[in-house]
C-alpha cells in the first residue's frame, strides 16, 4: 500500500486538470483545446492506476521490502517537490494580495501579446525546444545504462535484491513524474494566476513555449505521460517509442523548417521534406534500436521490419491528419500501440 501516495498525487492532478478544463470548456472548445486537455487528464489518471505495477513488472523476484522502500522514497520526493513549489506559489499569491500592482504588472494577456510580437521563429530556436524534449530520452538511457553497470558489479543485488530493470525504471519514473509535476504546477499557475510565477519561470516560457501552447499546457507534460503505458514493454521498444516521439518529430520540424520547399497544403506549415525526414527517422530508430539490443530481444528480422513500417505509417498519419491534436501525446500512444501489437501477435 506504500504506492498509494504517489498514485493519489497522479490521480489528484487528473482531477484538477479535468476540473480546470471543464470549468473553461466553452473557451477550450472554441479554441480546439478541449480534447487535448481532457486527454491529458486521462493520461494522469491512467498513470495513477498503473503506478503500483510499473517498478516490479519486469522484476518479479524483487523483494517486497525493497519495493516498499522504493515507493516510500518516491513518495517523499513527490511530496517535498509539491510542497516547495506549492508553498512558493501560495506565498507569491499572498504577497500579491497586499500589493495589487504586482497583479497588474504581471498580466498574462499582455505577456502573451508582447511575446508574440517579439518572437522570431527560426531553426536555432526550434532546435532549442527539440533538445529539451530529447533530454527526456537522455535521462531514460542514462538511468538504463547506470542500472546495467551497477548490476554487472553486483551492487544492486546487495542493496535490496534489485536488478537493472527495477532500478532503472524506478529512477526513470521518479524523475519523469517529478518533472511532470513541476511543469504542470507551473502551467496551472501560468493559466490561472500568472503573477505567482517567479521570474525565471517566465523567462523559461519566453524561450520554450510555442504560440499554440499559450492558452493551454505545454507539450512536455502529455509527451512524458504518454510514455507511461509502454514501460510494460521490453526496454528497447519503450526507448524506441520515446526516441520516435522526440527524435523523429524533431527531425521533421527542423528539416522542414530549414529545407522544406513543398508545402503539403496551403493551410499548413508542414512540408514534404519534413515528412520524409520524420518518416525516415522513425523507421531507422525502430530498426537500429532492435539491432542494438538484438541479443536482449532476439526478434525475427521480419518482425523488426514490420514494426518499423507500421511505426512509420502511424507517424505520417498522425502528422498529416491530426493538426488540431497534440502530436506529442498522440504519436507515442498510437506508435506504441502499433509496436506492441506487432511484438505481441506476430
Amino acid at each position: 500500500m506504500y504506492f498509494l501516495i504517489s498514485s493519489s498525487i497522479l490521480i489528484g492532478f487528473s482531477i484538477i486538470t479535468f476540473y480546470y478544463t471543464l470549468k473553461n470548456r466553452s473557451d477550450k472548445i472554441e479554441k480546439k483545446l478541449f480534447l487535448n486537455e481532457i486527454g491529458l487528464a486521462i493520461l494522469f489518471f491512467i498513470a495513477g492506476i498503473l503506478f503500483p505495477f510499473m517498478i516490479q513488472f519486469h522484476s518479479p523476484e524483487l523483494p517486497e521490502f525493497t519495493l516498499n522502500i522504493l515507493w516510500v522514497i518516491t513518495s517523499i520526493v513527490f511530496l517535498f517537490e509539491i510542497g516547495v513549489i506549492g508553498g512558493y506559489l501560495f506565498h507569491n499569491k499572498l504577497v500579491s494580495k497586499k500589493k495589487p500592482e504586482i497583479i497588474t504588472e504581471n498580466d498574462y494577456t499582455t505577456f502573451c501579446h508582447d511575446l508574440k510580437n517579439s518572437r522570431n521563429y527560426n531553426v536555432k530556436s526550434d532546435v532549442g525546444r527539440k533538445l529539451l524534449h530529447l533530454f527526456t530520452v537522455v535521462v531514460i538511457f542514462s538511468f538504463w545504462f547506470l542500472g546495467l553497470y551497477l548490476e554487472s558489479l553486483g551492487i544492486l543485488k546487495k542493496i535490496g535484491g534489485m536488478d537493472s530493470y527495477s532500478f532503472a525504471f524506478w529512477l526513470i519514473l521518479t524523475t519523469g513524474f517529478a518533472f511532470v509535476f513541476m511543469f504542470h504546477m507551473a502551467d496551472l499557475a501560468r493559466l490561472n494566476a500568472f503573477y505567482t510565477l517567479p521570474k525565471w519561470a517566465k523567462n523559461w516560457y519566453c524561450k520554450s513555449m510555442k504560440d499554440n501552447e499559450m492558452e493551454t499546457f505545454v507539450a512536455s507534460t502529455p509527451m512524458v505521460l504518454a510514455f507511461v503505458p509502454f514501460i510494460f514493454l521490453p526496454f528497447p521498444l519503450f526507448a524506441a517509442i520515446a526516441l520516435i516521439t522526440t527524435g523523429a518529430d524533431g527531425a521533421a520540424a527542423i528539416i522542414g523548417m530549414k529545407y522544406g520547399k513543398h508545402k503539403i497544403n496551403e493551410n499548413s506549415d508542414k512540408t514534404l521534406e519534413g515528412y520524409i525526414a520524420g518518416a525516415t527517422t522513425t523507421f531507422m530508430i525502430v530498426i537500429i534500436m532492435n539491432l542494438l539490443f538484438f541479443s536482449m530481444m532476439n526478434l525475427a528480422i521480419l518482425k523488426i521490419l514490420l514494426m518499423g513500417i507500421l511505426a512509420t505509417i502511424i507517424f505520417l498519419f498522425v502528422d498529416a491528419f491530426f493538426d488540431n491534436f497534440c502530436d506529442n501525446m498522440l504519436n507515442p500512444i498510437l506508435v506504441g500501440i502499433g509496436i506492441w501489437i506487432i511484438y505481441s501477435l506476430f
